[in-house]
């Protein structure tokens, strides 16, 4: 812009001169307003007393927004351009956020031991403290980071549904914003969670060319899912409801895209897209089937075996968000170590399992209840475990076997699954509705002055269970962080261990195992850490258990649901990097001593399989590392659901509501006293 005089009179340097002199003027405006509002908060740190009224507040409120509208007239009648922002109000309160969290670190035993000798009482709830004040910051953070997906009403209206449930949720969130009541929300955005996520998962598994694709396609009466012998990449297809057929591909370094199913083949098969260079990370396909119209999601899982290494990662991967597997047995193969490990693996993440023999038409009637009575024999004997068996076809008239199986196995389980889901659903919000009507009762008693505010809160006893509990939470956190990097260190450990015990073996047989003493040195030195973590989930539940039943016991209220346990985790396989192993026995043995030989030995592992291992090592502790943050999550949920809702019945604080506008209170209160929720009984409460 030039410094000329403009037509209107004024420069630049004017222009810049008069906005910078509004700019103060707005920051000026900003703290006489912050100074009215924070004079009448209830914060032990306001800097000023309580001289104001709320017509003052409102009034000068009021002026303020003149004044600053008539600022921005004066700018647009000047020509003056405001100025742009240069970061989101979003992301700079997360940046104060975690400054937040950074300064309750300071408050930590140990580094307030700098400021002198502290008890280990002292420190213990000085720990407890700042863990409860670090775990409502991480709230405010969570939900920050969720952008508009964090817009509670918005995910209500969204779901689409026009049920009771919903309609008395959406109602409570609107009454839990208008009246400030935060403590509530964690509570909703779970029961969202699981509204949206409400679809049954069926995971399909089997090992490559068994027949998941086959089936599938069979199942939903349709014929896009590529079926062949080659594996598809490693990414499991998800397959649910859709208005219109299409396919849906996310992408590592690219935007997603919507795709025909037709060029499905191109994106989840090994012909089309080799190695996964395309990286493809998740692909989803909607189709209109009825047979998906009511919540049900089918995944179809990479095939499993030699042929698919990588597949068999995501596979394993995926089991801990599977409700029910279908494991596919190929007839013509038989039952497999593969087809064992899928199975056990179902029942440790806590899903249902149904086993099928495929290709059943290749086979009598009498020869299928064979396969049937020995696959059975055999889950007893090796799993101990008798999930249902069924020989299934998709082929001419013996597709009978494949209808016969979905319409007195597969269907009649799923309309279970929906129903026990629709009582769960019901039995949470109605304790929900139960404990914001506790929470606004209290705001109506403050008003009257029935209740004493300095005397309200949780018992003593109650509050240090769920400082506790969050502190044993973060503590979790940062354990788990530190057990999985143990694993990933552990290649050098491992070669020198299994060196001397190779070398053990060739000098007193000729025909040592190597890959079984390398798998054996492998699974016995990883042990300890993988058994520690698992310690560590099962130690925290029983720690946040206790908290609870504490915090109940104290204040009187019912014991909740029972806390989620550790299922799922990641099974070690040691038999891909074994086979690899090939060590030959020195030729004159006599000529070397023990240490000679399992100095060579060790030589040859680190040249030829050190790299090999450190990335095994790694993969398998990242995957670990995921199932503790979900373990962990899982856990801090359930807790947080409990004790928000806790806090909230007691420490509804009336001091930071405006109980100038009780009426408002006491129309929501009625509204909730008198919904008709006969079928939501509340479990949570006095």
């Amino acid at each position: 812009m030039s410094d000329e005089t403009k037509s209107d009179g004024f420069s630049e340097h004017h222009q810049r001169h008069v906005r910078t002199t509004f700019q103060y003027i707005d920051k000026l405006l900003s703290e006489a307003e912050h100074t009215m509002t924070d004079a009448g908060s209830p914060s032990p740190f306001r800097r000023h007393s309580d001289d104001t009224t709320p017509i003052q507040r409102k009034v000068t409120h009021d002026y303020i927004v003149r004044v600053r509208e008539a600022m921005r007239r004066v700018m647009e009648e000047l020509s003056i351009p405001p100025p742009e922002p240069h970061f989101g109000a979003v992301w700079a309160a997360a940046i104060n956020l975690m400054y937040c969290s950074i300064s309750l670190n300071e408050l930590t035993p140990e580094r307030m031991r700098a400021y002198g000798p502290l008890s280990s009482e002292a420190a213990d709830k000085l720990d407890r403290i700042r863990a409860e004040l670090d775990g409502l910051v991480a709230k405010l953070r969570t939900y920050l980071g969720r952008g508009a997906g964090g817009d509670l009403q918005q995910r209500v209206q969204q779901l689409g549904k026009t049920s009771d449930e919903i309609r008395l949720l959406s109602e409570i969130e609107r009454i839990v914003t208008a009246h400030g009541l935060v403590e509530f929300r964690g509570t909703l955005g779970m029961l969202l969670d699981r509204m949206e996520s409400s679809a049954f998962e069926v995971g399909v598994f089997g090992r490559v060319s068994s027949g998941k694709s086959s089936l599938l396609n069979y199942i939903l009466q349709t014929d896009v899912l590529p079926i062949g012998v080659t594996p598809v990449t490693a990414i499991p297809t998800r397959i649910s409801h859709g208005p219109v057929a299409e396919a849906g591909i996310e992408f590592a370094e690219a935007q997603p895209r919507i795709v025909s199913l037709s060029e499905l083949p191109d994106f989840a098969t090994e012909q089309k897209n080799p190695g996964n260079k395309r990286h493809v990370t998740r692909i989803f396909v909607k189709l209109p089937s009825d047979r998906l119209a009511e919540g049900v999601t089918f995944v179809d899982t990479p095939g499993l075996g030699s042929l698919a290494v990588a597949g068999a990662e995501e596979t394993i991967a995926y089991l801990p968000r599977c409700d029910l597997g279908i494991v596919l047995i190929d007839a013509s193969a038989g039952l497999t170590q593969d087809d064992l490990v899928i199975v056990q693996a179902l029942y440790q993440a806590g899903a249902s399992a149904m086993v099928l023999i495929s290709k059943a038409d290749l086979f009598s009637a009498t020869e299928r209840g064979q396969m049937i009575s020995y696959v059975k024999t055999n889950l007893h004997d090796q799993l101990r475990i008798e999930p249902p068996v069924h020989a299934v076809s998709v082929f001419g008239t013996e597709s009978v076997l494949c209808d016969r199986w979905f319409e007195t196995e597969l269907r009649p389980f799923l309309t279970r699954y929906h129903e026990l889901g629709i009582i769960s659903q019901k039995r949470k919000i109605g304790a929900l509705r139960e404990a914001v009507i506790g929470a606004l009762q209290r705001r109506v008693q403050a008003s009257s002055e029935k209740v004493s505010v300095d005397g309200a809160g949780l018992p003593k006893e109650a509050t240090e269970a769920l400082r506790e509990g969050d502190r044993v939470l973060e503590r979790a956190q940062g354990e788990s962080f530190f057990l999985t990097r143990k694993i990933a260190k552990m290649q050098r450990a491992i070669i020198d261990v299994a060196a001397e015990r190779i070398a053990t073996a060739l000098i007193e047989s000729g025909n040592a195992d190597v890959s079984l003493i390398f798998s054996d040195t492998l699974k016995s030195l990883v042990a300890e850490p993988v058994a520690a973590t698992l310690r560590l989930i099962e130690q925290t539940r029983s720690e946040l258990v206790k908290a609870v039943e504490t915090a109940a016991s104290a204040s009187e209220w019912t014991i909740p649901d029972e806390l989620p346990k550790p299922a799922g985790m990641p099974m070690l396989d040691v038999n891909e990097i074994s086979q690899k192993m090939a060590i030959e026995k020195p030729r004159v043995l006599s000529l070397f001593g023990k240490s000679a030989v399992a100095s060579q030995v060790r030589r040859k592992l680190e040249s030829e399989y050190d790299r090999t291992l450190l990335e095994f090592l790694s993969l398998y502790a990242n995957r670990l590392r995921r199932w503790m943050e979900q373990s962990i999550n899982a856990l801090r949920n359930a807790f947080n659901e409990f004790s928000d809702m806790h806090r909230a019945h007691f420490e509804a604080a009336p001091a930071a509501a405006d109980l100038t506008d009780i009426s408002a209170v006491e129309n929501d209160l009625r509204i909730l006293r008198e919904w008709d929720v006969a079928e939501a009984t509340p479990v949570i409460g006095r």
